[in-house]
């Protein structure tokens, strides 16, 4: 693999991107090997649910930045929140906005000007969240007390948002620094999780690494080569990404989950290490650069195409196979099954395998729905998710 080119299609989608607590008691230090296992292999086997659909909550398709109940939005990549009130990083508008049942509204950050596309140009401001300023916020998370997390990928910074205020939480200028949240660096963040200790788990995209800000003000590297791009299970400080795009995490910190989006693949950071959960390639394009692919199954014969967002829900994950245009779904033994999605970039409501999606980006779970970020669409899908597809 080329290590000074990114795949052709990774690279658009970072160019639309951009165009360790001490307290916590599950703490790993990077490379280091505890001796307990998180995770069981075996707990959970797929049984497909029936009649379940796919139905639009919000946009009307078109490209935009209307509020209200005919929203509209602007390539959208991630969700978080309630279903009462569900958070939308709506990525080219700069903004972050809400959908409730009344319709949709405006939560933080503003428009100034327009390129010559007639898309919003990012900037960078803190202050009061009518007037703060994003660049591509790429992936948020809520936590207890409702603040809002912003991987800002265009700034290269970790924003917050909170009682109308935004700051700047860690970062602000491009490259990589571990260390205090002023002295940090990150390079095109593009995903954000959180445990119930409050850490924060970053893909680090340009970066190809895995970053972890801890509330006692570090940050600190859990896994990847920085600034090297490639394909290797290893110990944490020896694995290597090819530029990650989702993650998520369970609630006690031990397992890390990795949309390692150029390698097509689902990976698992625990124990001090990185393993592939499910996904594989069999091609290579003329650079040597590998291609997805799709097909269900177990571990490693499953396929993913630009696996994006992810969300971990009672041991099993929920994926945005973006390039595939299905949303998936991976148990703690890595059986891959499509969850909805015919394949084929569209915009259809309906039985979940008929449905379609257009390049979807992101995954949120709660009370039991699926909620998507159909990014291609512009649209905030959702769809049922019966727990009891998944039996012990």
């Amino acid at each position: 693999m080329s290590k000074k080119r990114i795949p052709i299609l990774v690279a658009i989608l970072v160019l639309l991107s951009l165009a360790t607590n001490l307290l916590n008691p599950s703490a790993v230090a990077y490379g280091a090997v505890p001796a307990k296992p998180a995770l069981a292999r075996d707990e959970l086997v797929y049984r497909p649910a029936k009649n379940i659909r796919v139905t639009t909550l919000a946009g009307t398709g078109s490209h935009g930045n209307t509020n209200g109940e005919s929203a509209s939005f602007n390539l959208p990549y991630a969700l978080a929140g309630t279903s009462a009130r569900l958070y939308v990083a709506d990525t080219y508008n700069n903004l972050i906005r809400e959908v409730k049942k009344n319709g949709t509204n405006l939560v933080a950050g503003d428009i100034i000007d327009y390129d010559s596309y007639r898309f919003p140009k990012g900037y960078y401001r803190d202050g009061g969240a009518n007037i703060a300023l994003f660049n591509r916020p790429n992936g948020l998370v809520v936590n207890g007390k409702g603040q809002v997390f912003i991987t800002d990928s265009g700034n290269n910074a970790i924003r917050v948002q909170e009682s109308g205020m935004v700051y700047t939480l860690a970062g602000g200028e491009a490259g990589f620094v571990d260390g205090s949240y002023e002295k940090a660096r990150f390079n095109g963040p593009s995903a954000v999780a959180i445990d119930r200790f409050g850490n924060l788990y970053v893909a680090d995209t340009l970066n190809h690494c895995i970053r972890k800000v801890f509330p006692n003000n570090s940050v600190n590297t859990i896994a990847g080569i920085p600034g090297k791009p490639g394909f290797a299970d290893a110990r944490s400080n020896r694995a290597m990404f090819n530029s990650p795009m989702g993650i998520a995490v369970s609630q006690d910190g031990l397992t890390v989950y990795v949309a390692d989006t150029g390698n097509h693949r689902i990976r698992v950071i625990e124990n001090g290490a990185v393993r592939t959960l499910a996904g594989s390639t069999t091609k290579k394009d003329a650079d040597g650069d590998p291609l997805g692919g799709y097909a269900d199954g177990p571990g490693k014969s499953a396929m993913f195409n630009l696996p994006f967002g992810l969300s971990y829900v009672d041991g099993a994950l929920v994926v945005a196979d973006s390039g595939n245009n299905r949303i998936r779904a991976v148990t703690p033994g890595g059986e891959v099954v499509t969850l909805a999605g015919s394949g084929e970039p569209g915009s259809v409501d309906g039985r979940a395998k008929q449905a379609a999606f257009h390049l979807p980006k992101g995954v949120f779970v709660t009370d039991n729905v699926v909620y998507i970020a159909d990014t291609g669409n512009n649209q905030i899908r959702r769809m049922p998710l019966d727990m009891d597809i998944f039996e012990r």
